[in-house]
């Protein structure tokens, strides 16, 4: 009996001295380990909903008529102005804009008729050009474009409409008869017009015999960019030829343009695009309306 008493106790003394590790093995208790292992949570990172188009660029542009009463003129000018989509709900700071003049016995309503303003705000949806300004005078007797045009219809825009006050932001163009005031006004005033469209363009005889004088007298730097465009059976070709060889004899660089077509508003509707994109190709990265 008092060897089986020894015996039990060795046994229990054992068990007592087996290692936390075994006693949890037996028990089923998971070990706790010495050091942690917790892992690191990382927030989600934060993800920015792509740039959404506003309401209103999906609207059209809109075309208001006014008239200038200035003690400068010798009549009333009358004109149309082309607002592009978000001009009164959500605005650019300025906007480059384009003149456009009207041909012989037509009014302001001519390039609005032949719909300059639902192109350019197809364009301007698409993306494919700026948001810009178009303003379309009405020439009637008794005022001279060549001073009305750029001493008081171009300072009324700047000060009742956020156009873009820098030179390379503003271009002039016409057709036919309008061509011809475009080149005049281009031409003899480089400090307002970066650019000069002549489409069809009607220039008259002493218009031509002065052009040389007044591509001498362009400064240096500033010389318009130039753009003429004709249809092959426009009776108007020969002399926009003459046009042509003056501009080469000058070594003036201009871009030009013989499509099929006439002297008539099929040819112009069919080219409204291509006027449009000309003239607003420089304003594509240079303008503040570049990124409506």
């Amino acid at each position: 009996m008092r060897a089986q008493l020894l015996l039990l106790a060795a046994t229990l003394l054992t068990a007592c001295s087996a290692p936390a590790a075994t006693l949890a093995a037996a028990t089923g208790t998971p070990s706790i380990p010495s050091s942690s292992s917790t892992p690191t949570i990382r927030p989600s990172p934060t993800l920015t909903p792509p740039p959404t188009e506003p309401p209103c660029r999906s609207q059209p542009g809109t075309v208001r008529t006014d008239e200038i009463e200035d003690p400068a003129l010798g009549r009333t000018l009358p004109y149309r102005i082309y607002l592009p989509p978000c001009y009164t709900e959500r605005p650019l700071p300025s906007y480059p804009t384009l003149y456009l003049l009207h041909g012989l016995a037509s009014t302001d309503s001519q390039w609005d008729d032949l719909g300059i303003d639902e192109t350019a705000t197809r364009l301007i949806q698409s993306g494919e050009i700026p948001p810009l300004l178009i303003v379309m005078p009405w020439e009637r007797r008794g005022l001279d474009y060549l001073t009305d045009l750029p001493d008081v219809l171009v300072p009324t825009i700047q000060r009742l409409y956020r156009a873009a006050p820098e030179r390379s932001a503003r271009a002039i163009g016409g057709l036919s008869r309008g061509a011809g005031w475009a080149l005049r006004i281009g031409l003899q005033r480089p400090d307002l017009f970066a650019a000069v469209g002549l489409h069809s363009p009607a220039v008259l005889t002493p218009d031509l015999y002065y052009l040389p004088d007044w591509l001498e007298a362009i400064p240096s730097g500033i010389e318009p960019s130039l753009w003429i465009d004709i249809g092959d059976h426009d009776p108007l070709l020969a002399p926009t030829e003459e046009l042509r060889a003056i501009l080469d004899q000058a070594d003036y660089p201009y871009e030009w343009t013989l499509d099929p077509g006439r002297h008539e508003p099929a040819y112009w509707i069919d080219h409204l695009e291509t006027y449009l994109r000309w003239y607003a190709r420089p304003w594509e990265t240079a303008s503040p309306a570049a990124s409506p």
